[in-house]
């Protein structure tokens, strides 16, 4: 061709003109699409978080308790159904295992070459171990350290721990029972007579008195002694004293959630502030705390191409100013959120005095948590809003599947449009080829008169 371009080129170029101004309308109808739907996704993400917060919150963070004991008799943990109260603990004997020995010169010294020796462990005869030593090894005698592995790997062992213990001077061979508690006390004997072994420790149960009633068990680990109150003794008492338990309220605990309640709420209403405005919002990064460590949000970060995209949702806006409408109201008891430190900022945040809700949860934890938990409380308002934009074919699955709907419809455009602009692309190569093929011949019947 005359430019130096072939006939595909130049129509590859007029093809790129002509689609320019549709694939830029496209692009950008596409590109806002999207990025709505992105930021509907987001929102509803971040709401779903919350609800499942909130349930979490109205269900068990004020019901968390402590428990302190005045000395280290004892260890104390507590579950949420622990009874708040005082209790006096008075230990007069720990729980232990049995232990019986009895003496050899050496762990190799032979034992009879026969007999039967019995372990009996409590009363039940089904626990009982028998070694018959004239079939252990074929009649030949086996030693003390021989026997110890016998016993332990047997496989009838009903709870019997088989040791040698070194003095220096002699080896001790050691039985144990595997559990404390005087019913797991233990019976040696060689052809039903007594094996003569020394009692080391004797089996026993723990023995204590709570609150004045006499418990007894078999283990110094007493779960749920008390409904939710779990001990494990580790002292006793000398005669007259007694240690002092209390249970009560996790204050601390109490008010961690009071603040993630209210940081939850920031949350998103920051990210509702950042999708809804084009001006005066900054992107909402996962803040830092004080020792450099990321905060568990609620909310998902807002990105810097995502800010205002929802601005002309009225809907949205509404929900921001029901979310607001719904603390400012007094709780089902008559309390409001300023009357344990809660205040709305300038900004529209809550903020929260310290002070003020530690006093008020040391005071009446019980009217601080019916504040958020009795029917009608700040975290059902909070629900309620939210139940229209994130239940199944609510505001935010009809926004999004409106937003699928265009999306598809631009792409459906897009693909009819390649295939129009593929038409009129063959349409111009065959004309060109044409133009070219009778310049070729032109120029060839030129060339015949120089």
């Amino acid at each position: 061709m005359i430019s130096g371009m072939n006939a595909a080129q130049f129509a590859q170029q007029l093809i790129s003109a002509d689609r320019m101004g549709k694939d830029q309308l496209f692009k950008n109808s596409l590109n806002t699409y999207n990025t709505k739907l992105d930021a509907y996704k987001l929102l509803e993400s971040s709401m779903k978080k919350l609800t499942a917060k909130l349930t979490s919150f109205d269900t068990e963070a004020f019901k968390s308790k402590t428990a302190s004991i005045s000395d280290d008799k004892a260890l104390v943990t507590v579950k949420t159904d622990a009874p708040k109260g005082l209790y006096d603990l008075s230990i007069h004997q720990l729980a232990q295992a049995q232990q019986l020995s009895k003496s050899y010169a050496t762990e190799d010294e032979l034992l009879p070459a026969s007999g039967v020796l019995s372990i009996q462990l409590g009363a039940d005869v089904a626990d009982r171990i028998e070694i018959d030593l004239a079939t252990v090894n074929g009649g030949a005698s086996i030693t003390v350290a021989q026997l110890r592995d016998l016993i332990n790997k047997d496989a009838a062992n009903p709870g019997v721990q088989a040791s040698l213990v070194r003095t220096g001077g002699q080896i001790e061979f050691m039985l144990s029972a595997n559990e404390s508690g005087a019913a797991n006390s233990l019976t040696v004997q060689l052809d039903g007579v007594d094996w003569g072994m020394t009692e080391r420790r004797a089996a026993q149960d723990a023995q204590l008195t709570l609150n004045g009633i006499d418990i007894s068990s078999a283990s110094n680990y007493l779960e749920n002694v008390v409904d939710g109150v779990t001990l494990e003794l580790t002292k006793t008492h000398a005669l007259g004293e007694s240690s002092t338990i209390k249970v009560e309220d996790d204050s601390a605990t109490s008010s961690e959630a009071v603040k993630d309640f209210v940081e939850s709420f920031n949350g998103m209403l920051t990210q509702i502030n950042q999708l809804t405005r084009s001006m005066g919002t900054t992107v909402l990064d996962s803040e830092k705390s004080k020792d450099g460590e990321d905060k568990d949000k609620i909310s998902t970060s807002v990105k810097e191409s995502q800010i205002g995209v929802l601005k002309g949702d009225s809907s949205i806006r509404m929900l921001q100013a029901r979310m607001r409408d719904s603390v400012f109201a007094a709780a089902p008891n008559g309390m409001r959120l300023s009357d344990i430190g809660i205040e709305m900022g300038r900004d529209g945040k809550l903020q929260v005095d310290e002070t003020k809700l530690t006093e008020a949860l040391k005071n009446d934890p019980g009217a601080v948590q019916a504040m958020f938990t009795d029917g009608g409380s700040y975290v059902d308002r909070l629900e309620q809003v939210m139940k229209p934009f994130t239940e199944f074919n609510g505001f935010m699955d009809m926004k999004e599947k409106t937003l699928d709907s265009q999306i598809d419809r631009v792409e459906d455009n897009m693909a009819r449009h390649d295939h129009l602009m593929e038409q009129r692309y063959q349409i111009y190569l065959t004309q060109f080829t044409a133009m070219e093929a009778t310049i070729n011949q032109l120029s060839a019947a030129s060339d015949l008169f120089q």
